[in-house]
């Protein structure tokens, strides 16, 4: 069992940034890398983070979907980002599941692709037979906030290596920030 874990330094951080990489794009995908981090919705503050790679057979064997497609994706992706899904160990997707749910049991708010990410965790946890620590009302979407905040992805800048979980979290974590301080301003 492998986890990357940095302790929090900001006390009473709520919300959860969360990123999958996955090996499909149904609700059912294989995940094979998990990352997340508390974060400041105020100053973009990083607390406790946690970085996971799962094994893609044991969620093959936990009943997980393979698409084709993603597969060619990843394979067009950097070295550096398919390397980081395999150059730590790779955990058992029960193990690792157990440890994010863990992880999420101190949020309030939980910021993901809501479409994407948090779907494949319920899912997931559903499918391992594991009960969530959070609530499904919790969930907060990207997209949505974005949208709300008539700001583009694009238009911010990129750290770390794209496509690893926890650096994708890191960088949504920038614009989400920015997008709430928008809408605060507005108001």
């Amino acid at each position: 069992m492998s986890v990357m874990r940095t302790p929090c330094t900001v006390p009473d951080i709520k919300n959860v940034m969360l990123d999958l990489e996955t090996l499909g794009n149904d609700s059912n995908a294989a995940v094979i890398q998990i990352g997340a981090c508390y974060f400041d919705p105020d100053t973009g503050e990083i607390g406790e983070t946690l970085k996971l790679n799962v094994h893609p057979q044991s969620a093959i064997d936990s009943g997980a979907s393979l698409s084709g497609e993603t597969i060619f994706w990843w394979l067009q992706q950097s070295q550096e980002a398919r390397e980081s899904l395999y150059k730590n160990p790779q955990n058992n997707i029960s193990e690792a599941f157990h440890q994010l749910n863990h992880f999420l049991s101190k949020a309030d708010k939980i910021w993901s692709h809501a479409t994407f990410d948090f779907v494949i965790v319920t899912e997931t946890l559903n499918r391992l037979k594991i009960v969530p620590s959070f609530k499904y009302w919790m969930a907060r979407d990207i997209r949505t906030l974005m949208d709300l905040a008539k700001l583009k992805v694009k238009d911010f800048p990129k750290t770390g290596c794209c496509h690893d979980a926890l650096d994708d979290c890191k960088n949504q974590v920038n614009y989400c920030v920015c997008a709430l301080k928008k809408l605060r301003e507005e108001n």
